[in-house]
């Protein structure tokens, strides 16, 4: 069996633990790199860049230690990775922010043929780390923060990628410190956030709480949203074009067993031709698209929450669940 072979009969869950384990040796290494380059050529932002890359580091390999090792609770070692990409994204604010207000950061000049191959890396990192946090959706939290952490370090990416860009089509210095500047900034800010995220995701996503049993309290409430199989449906979102939430549960002996479970979103529920026009014309829609998205995130924080609220109006309460 090749080596090709070996990797695609690896579950989804082994070939993120051990890919990780790769990476995570790549961005000590390019982190080391940084700081020796910093020293020689006395160049303190690849000290800073290299500082960036430590704390990253230190963040996924919070992730996998917590996938192999149950020495220490998950919610210590959530802490951790919170604090060091809270960390990691201060820094990477910093830095770029003071490209902006001083004149002392020295702008590299990239052929054009190594700027599009660094374009052509980037954007096949950013793609495959958007695809990744789409796929974890069902797997537990450290899974979804090497995912993110990913996608943190692929957007660092793109940060060089304009950087490379710019250099080969624009002569105005100042123009491209301040286009540089800006897009680190942007980057840093989306490092913090996601970072608060992480700490908070515990309490606000639905990983690790899609099962949830109540008990009947009000046969008189609870029975008319059975139907004759004494199985619910209850919605907790709605939506036209993301997944929505149903909870979706048996009844037995008075206890109902059930999961939250996502309906499929307007993509996926559209015909062939449909998912061609959706493809093709996407840049028009993108950005507005992400907006609504981020709202629909809001609105369906904490759908657990929501959904032990509506059950307590129908007639339940909820009890302790085990797998």
């Amino acid at each position: 069996m090749g080596l090709r072979d070996a990797i695609k009969n690896l579950t989804f869950e082994k070939r993120v633990k051990y890919f990780s384990l790769v990476s995570l040796f790549f961005t000590i290494i390019v982190a080391i790199a940084k700081f020796i380059a910093a020293f020689v050529f006395r160049n303190y932002f690849l000290g800073i860049a290299g500082l960036f890359s430590i704390f990253i580091f230190l963040s996924k390999g919070e992730c996998l230690l917590g996938l192999f090792f149950k020495n220490r609770s998950f919610k210590f070692r959530n802490i951790l990775i919170f604090l060091f990409l809270l960390i990691a994204g201060v820094i990477y604010t910093a830095y770029s922010f003071r490209l902006i207000l001083y004149e002392d950061y020295v702008i590299y000049n990239y052929s054009m043929r190594l700027g599009l191959l660094i374009s052509l890396v980037s954007f096949i990192e950013i793609t495959f780390a958007i695809i990744g946090l789409f796929r974890v959706k069902k797997y537990g939290h450290y899974y979804r923060d090497i995912k993110i952490i990913s996608f943190i370090t692929a957007l660092t990416a793109l940060v060089l990628t304009e950087a490379a860009i710019l250099s080969f089509t624009m002569t105005d210095i100042d123009r491209i410190k301040l286009n540089n500047g800006i897009f680190g900034v942007v980057v840093g800010i989306i490092t913090i956030i996601l970072s608060i995220f992480i700490f908070f995701a515990p309490k606000i996503s639905i990983i690790d709480r899609e099962h949830n049993m109540y008990k009947v309290v009000d046969e008189e409430k609870s029975k008319i949203y059975f139907d004759t199989n004494n199985l619910l449906e209850l919605p907790l979102s709605f939506s036209h074009i993301f997944k929505r939430y149903v909870f979706k549960a048996y009844c037995k002996n008075g206890i109902v067993d059930g999961h939250i479970s996502r309906t499929p979103d307007l993509f996926m529920k559209s015909n062939i031709f449909l998912k061609i026009f959706f493809i093709i014309f996407l840049p028009i829609y993108f950005i507005p698209l992400i907006l609504l998205r981020l709202i629909y995130f809001f609105r369906t924080m904490n759908i657990p929450k929501k959904l032990d609220k509506k059950m307590e109006e129908h007639g339940f309460i909820k009890i302790n669940n085990r797998e």
